[in-house]
């Protein structure tokens, strides 16, 4: 939109004028307390911004949450695999505490229930599909995904990464 500050707030604040004109002429107000702005720079000083809108001041965020994909002003997600990987791993212990680790229940119930952690762990990849380029976000998402294997192979967590990955896929047969 603008290199400098003072043309993005230039460009927003009509933008904002033009939204809330089209708004009030089919009678629709902006929610004040649910409106967002994050400043999307990859300059290393930090800015900040603030907006009018009818009366209520909105500054700036360095993060927000959309749909559930956490989007930072550098773009980079960092915050958003943080989050997946945490919940993920919340939701794979919540599993290993209803099921006991050796034995118990089979091998196919224990994987339907960590597709559940998976899936949370993939939502919205295509948005945030960029955060894979750096290796901390890549060996943060391996360690969510070893300790799932783990649980569905009901390995010890002795075992290497790639042995209980083999172990867990040939337990199954492939989809037909």
């Amino acid at each position: 939109m603008g290199e400098i500050l003072e043309e993005v707030e230039v460009s927003v604040t009509e933008t904002k004028d033009a939204i809330e004109s089209w708004m009030n002429g089919v009678e629709l107000q902006i929610v004040h307390h649910k409106t967002k702005v994050l400043l999307v720079r990859n300059c290393k000083v930090a800015q900040r911004m603030q907006i009018d809108v009818s009366g209520h001041v909105i500054a700036s965020k360095h993060a927000l949450k959309q749909l559930g994909v956490i989007i930072d002003k550098r773009l980079s997600f960092n915050n958003h695999v943080d989050y997946a990987c945490e919940n993920s791993a919340k939701a794979t212990n919540a599993i290993a505490r209803i099921m006991p680790i050796v034995g118990g229940s089979r091998s196919s119930t224990r994987r339907l229930l960590s597709i559940v952690s998976s899936s949370m762990l993939r939502y919205g990849v295509l948005a945030w599909n960029v955060a894979l380029k750096t290796k901390r976000n890549r060996v943060k998402l391996n360690m969510t995904f070893r300790l799932m294997a783990l649980r569905v192979a009901s390995a010890y967590k002795t075992i290497t990464s790639e042995a209980v990955c083999v172990v867990t896929l040939s337990s199954f047969p492939p989809p037909e």
